[in-house]
């Protein structure tokens, strides 16, 4: 039985990782398990009138906006790379990305363009980091709008039985809250004959999991899917030292 590597994010970012993976070279078979939904709550006109900037953190923050609007002339400042990739496909123009591609960093980056508000952050309703706040207690006039939420959704019947099939299991996770959600689910789950491993997005993702026995572990060298992808790529290596990731 080959390693199989186990999605948990919402459709379609799952389906699009594991395109990805594919990719890049993982033989193994993949399932996706999302532990959560989106719904979408889009930005009332009337916020949106009263931002100079606009900040995304995530592309399903951009897809609610352009379900307000059809106005692109807002100066964009996004989170990392697929973010901005998400704001040109969707039609702005004037995109800046965060230089380390996560909140410290885009919150660094913001101070040193000495930008002007108002600011809106376009988010969803669970954060990782309060960007509205850090921003005002730099005397910076923002403000932030829910435009999403990410909801709990139990594993279906068919991804429990694969997991508890058992085999190399790679748990992959993207979030601290992921991370929790997922082992609580699988904490009632039978893993007897299951060898399980992480990779993880970030050292807060990661510590969330470290309750289960994991025989391997790596978290990413960069916050992103390029570098979940790198981490994947290792430990494939130790799992399948004759496979050569591309």
């Amino acid at each position: 039985m080959r390693p199989c590597l186990v999605l948990t994010r919402p459709r379609p970012t799952a389906t699009d990782f594991a395109q990805k993976a594919r990719a890049a070279g993982w033989h193994g078979e993949i399932l996706v398990a999302p532990l959560m939904e989106i719904t979408l709550t889009p930005p009332a006109p009337k916020l949106l009138d009263e931002a100079a900037v606009l900040i995304f953190t995530s592309q399903h923050g951009i897809e609610s906006f352009t379900r307000a609007t059809s106005a692109r002339h807002w100066p964009v400042w996004t989170v990392g790379p697929r973010t901005a990739a998400g704001a040109h496909r969707a039609g702005f123009t004037d995109i800046a990305q965060a230089s380390g591609g996560n909140a410290a960093s885009l919150l660094a980056d913001l101070n040193a363009a000495a930008i002007a508000g108002p600011v809106l952050h376009l988010h969803g309703a669970h954060l990782a980091c309060d960007l509205t706040s850090h921003l005002r207690a730099r005397g910076l006039q923002a403000h932030g709008c829910v435009v999403y939420d990410q909801r709990p959704v139990a594993l279906c019947a068919q991804a429990r039985a694969r997991l508890q099939q058992g085999g190399d299991l790679v748990l992959s996770t993207f979030s601290p809250r992921s991370s929790r959600l997922l082992r609580t689910q699988i904490l009632d789950l039978n893993l007897s004959r299951a060898r399980l491993h992480m990779i993880a997005i970030s050292t807060a993702a990661a510590t969330e999991l470290q309750v289960l026995p994991l025989i391997h572990s790596r978290i990413a060298d960069t916050p992103d899917a390029a570098g979940m992808l790198a981490a994947l790529g290792c430990l494939q290596a130790a799992l399948e030292p004759s496979e050569k990731p591309s």
